[in-house]
């Protein structure tokens, strides 16, 4: 799965269908306009905050916008909540201490510490990782409920 090709193609479509120009796009969702047109011209992905502010201002799922999930649904999603509400959530939900998660995942516990405690976001390997992990949506892991 290249996530790369699939984010830019989904979100030219995304902006095509509501006549949103790059600069609109920036100035929109308030992200830089160097880092767009890196993403535009498939150089890298935006950071995962990025992701995240773009799928909040179209109202869909990460799941879509990476390519994971394999259309758009009309259903809409509220914005997201900080990543440490939703982390936490998750982890009392499936039963799931930062210990065993960090044993099963092999992802070290000062960073699921971080997270837990609201330090930092994770990457989107981890996001993508942990989302298997709980085998569930990027967005459910990442607490967005539908309206």
């Amino acid at each position: 799965m290249d996530i790369l090709s699939n984010f830019v193609d989904n979100l030219k479509d995304l902006m095509l269908d509501t006549n949103l120009t790059v600069k609109d796009l920036c100035k929109n969702v308030d992200i830089g306009l160097s880092e767009c047109y890196r993403c535009l011209r498939k150089e890298n992905l935006p950071a995962f905050r990025t992701i995240i502010k773009i799928s909040d201002y179209f109202c869909c799922s990460i799941d879509y916008i990476l390519g994971i999930a394999p259309y758009l649904s009309e259903d809409k999603l509220n914005y997201t909540p900080p990543f440490k509400v939703a982390f936490a959530q998750i982890l009392k939900e499936y039963k799931i201490s930062r210990y065993q998660l960090n044993k099963h995942t092999k992802i070290s516990n000062s960073r699921i510490d971080d997270w837990y405690s609201g330090k930092h976001l994770p990457n989107l390997d981890n996001v993508i990782k942990l989302a298997q992990y709980f085998d569930c949506t990027i967005d459910r892991l990442l607490g967005r409920e539908y309206r």
